[in-house]
């Protein structure tokens, strides 16, 4: 009981590392009995939680790769400009960046480590716990710097539903439109909409 009380003194909404137990003095011992008697489980290698935690897909990632944030149609999604729950969840990492898990789970793209973390905002999972998002303003112009069709299939319904947004902050999206050189292209939206 000592045990696990020590454990919610460094865990991350029910969630611990094996690395995190040695370096406060649980053993691997401590760990396999826990483990064994129910009260935590093995999430990933080397990642255990509580027993009662529900296992968060968009959480685990993030615990495991600090370096990831959900972007281009993933973060339509999140930020409530698109219904369509993504098939396969859009990821980006800087520049250089690998990890095995990663490519197999998700869509991974990577970008300069100078722009990796502009933009980066914070919201809950369905289960509560904190994920790491781009905003929408870099989403937008993201998605129309892509050439790919399916992208900017998404754009479009994203863009007029952000305009008709009061939180709308038209300067802001043309500083990234600036980041991702697509001031041309993005010019013409804001101008329709602005006229209707």
């Amino acid at each position: 009981m000592e045990t696990l009380k020590e454990i919610k003194t460094f865990s991350n909404n029910g969630y611990f590392s094996q690395k995190q137990c040695l370096q406060n003095g649980i053993s691997r011992y401590q760990l396999a009995a826990l483990l064994d008697s129910g009260e935590v489980k093995k999430v990933k290698y080397g990642l255990y939680a509580f027993s009662d935690v529900l296992e968060d897909e968009l959480f685990i990632p993030q615990i495991y790769n600090n370096n990831t944030v959900y972007s281009n149609e993933t973060a339509l999604y999140f930020t409530g400009f698109s219904d369509q729950v993504p098939f396969t969840y859009t990821i980006t990492v800087p520049s250089g960046y690998h990890s095995k898990n990663l490519w197999t789970d998700f869509i991974v793209r990577q970008v300069p480590k100078k722009i990796f973390d502009k933009g980066i905002i914070e919201l809950k999972s369905p289960y509560g716990n904190p994920i790491r998002v781009y905003c929408i303003e870099r989403t937008l112009c993201e998605l129309l710097h892509s050439r790919v069709d399916f992208y900017k299939e998404r754009f479009i319904p994203a863009i007029q539903r952000y305009m008709r947004e009061k939180s709308k902050d038209v300067y802001k999206i043309m500083e990234y439109a600036k980041i991702f050189n697509v001031e041309k292209k993005i010019r013409p939206y804001l101008e329709v909409l602005f006229e209707n």
